[in-house]
């Protein structure tokens, strides 16, 4: 039985980071709607954090990706309008 391994654009792993830096995210529930482990957006975190521009090198082209991630980056830009809208609220410590 072999694995079968989905390759990300680095377009998509930039707009999901976008997400992630969004204030009162839930890294979980956000790996859970773009059917992402919640590590990998960890990974690719820190890998932008230590290579910057030099990040996501060895990543899928526009040209190879599948048609499930095209309708990732759909629920990327719902996700993305559903932050925008929700009213920004202190944290409340008890």
């Amino acid at each position: 039985m072999t694995r079968k391994y989905t390759a990300f654009t680095k377009a998509f792993k930039l707009e999901t980071l976008a997400l992630a830096n969004q204030p009162n995210t839930c890294i979980a529930q956000l790996a859970r709607d773009l059917g992402l482990r919640r590590n990998m957006i960890y990974k690719w975190r820190i890998e932008l954090n230590q290579k910057q521009d030099k990040a996501f090198k060895r990543t899928a082209d526009t040209a190879n990706t599948s048609t499930s991630q095209s309708n990732t980056f759909g629920v990327i830009k719902a996700k993305k309008k559903q932050l925008e809208k929700r009213p920004k609220r202190a944290l409340k410590w008890r």
